[in-house]
């Protein structure tokens, strides 16, 4: 970046720094956010989905920029049977790997989770609990062990004209705070299954034919799922 664009300086006045110590931590945060805290979310809800002020840290379960169905609404409970029906069809982790689990809102505005018991449908789950206050209609979230959560700090609300309002919001790091106090370090997932690594190879036929002196082989197969960018 620095052959690219040039050195960027950035002044900054610590308010209350009283030692070297806290100079250079204040340093190596603006350093370390600049370096993992680097996306950006605007978005727009209604009130029913004005849950946040500036500050609160959220989750947003974007389908497309995972490249998976990981967020809608429910469409049926069954208490009795811990099941929920979902808006949508979702794929769940193989068996054997870690599992997967549902997030929700309560009924009092707090993030609820539940483990993922069994897959009877492809947009049916069974839970391993079902929190109070889940209900038909209300908002889910998957949370998948080969995918990051994508948690984002509230920036800045404004109402419209509409009666929407749009929410702006910060890519936010909980591991940020140890890298900078204790130099911990830490493998970053990604948040999306989009890339450029070509996916698993199934089917694979090869096709050989003499042309002239030569021979040429031509290799067919098939991929689980797309992967966007691959040429």
């Amino acid at each position: 970046d620095i052959a690219k664009n040039g050195r960027k300086v950035l002044q900054m006045d610590a308010f209350g720094c009283t030692s070297r110590g806290q100079a250079h931590r204040t340093g190596l945060w603006v350093i370390q956010t600049e370096l993992l805290e680097t996306q950006m979310v605007t978005f727009a809800v209604g009130a029913e989905g004005l849950r946040h002020t500036p500050g609160d840290i959220f989750e947003v379960c974007d389908s497309d920029y995972a490249g998976a169905s990981i967020g809608g609404r429910i469409v049926a409970v069954d208490v009795a049977a811990r099941t929920l029906t979902l808006d949508r069809d979702i794929e769940l982790p193989v068996t054997g790997k870690a599992a997967a689990a549902i997030s929700f809102i309560g009924h009092k505005g707090e993030p609820l989770s539940a483990t993922v018991v069994s897959q009877p449908d492809k947009n049916s789950v069974v839970l391993s609990s079902l929190p109070e206050g889940v209900m038909e209609g209300g908002v889910w979230g998957l949370k998948l062990p080969t995918l990051r959560r994508r948690l984002f700090r509230c920036m800045a609300i404004q109402e419209k004209e509409d009666g929407t309002f749009a929410v702006s919001a910060l890519q936010h790091v909980p591991e940020k705070e140890a890298i900078v106090d204790k130099g911990a370090t830490f493998e970053p997932e990604s948040g999306t299954l989009n890339g450029v690594t070509p996916p698993a190879v199934q089917h694979l036929a090869v096709d050989t034919s003499a042309d002239s002196s030569l021979y040429q082989a031509k290799a067919t197969w098939d991929t689980p799922r797309v992967i966007k960018g691959v040429r």
